[in-house]
């Protein structure tokens, strides 16, 4: 990810964590010779990192910046699909969390596997098209003075909202 204005770099920051994430389940990190305990393991980290993070996350683009940027920027479709791709997040996360845990077995469960391939998916493609569609575009044309206020309220209430960071 490049630089990115002063007001963006604590959801830029929270970006590279749910990359992270999408990484270690995309390319199966940690699976060695028990897939069912690896799925445990992605189930939980998923819903921790939901917990912890992601839900602030999305509530302070989604009260915050994004009311924002439209205020000043006119209506705009990409914050539609980013509201609609979080409430798919949320949606996988609700649905990975009701996935009945496995001690061991010998092959992972599909369905379960499909989830964590899915939610990975649609993460990082998330994560994407915010830092390089409406990241650039809150660059390009947000009014300073109006950037440097609402990167001080997206820092206090991402404060608020994920104090654990």
């Amino acid at each position: 990810m490049s630089r990115r204005h002063d007001s963006l770099i604590p959801l830029s920051h929270q970006h590279q964590h749910a990359l992270a994430l999408a990484v270690i389940i995309r390319r199966r990190f940690g699976m060695t010779t028990d897939p069912m305990m690896w799925q445990n393991e992605m189930i939980e980290k998923v819903a921790k990192a939901y917990q912890a993070e992601l839900r602030g996350h999305f509530e302070v683009e989604e009260e915050v910046l994004f009311p924002e940027m439209e205020r000043h920027l006119g209506r705009l479709e990409l914050v539609g699909e980013l509201r609609g791709e979080h409430n798919a997040l949320r949606d996988f996360v609700i649905r990975l969390e009701a996935c009945p845990r496995v001690a061991h077995a010998i092959e992972p469960a599909p369905i379960r596997m499909m989830l964590l391939d899915e939610f990975s998916n649609l993460l990082e493609a998330h994560v994407h098209k915010e830092e390089r569609e409406l990241f650039a575009e809150f660059e390009k044309k947000m009014p300073a003075d109006e950037a440097v206020r609402l990167g001080k309220e997206i820092e206090a209430r991402l404060a608020r909202v994920c104090p654990g960071l």
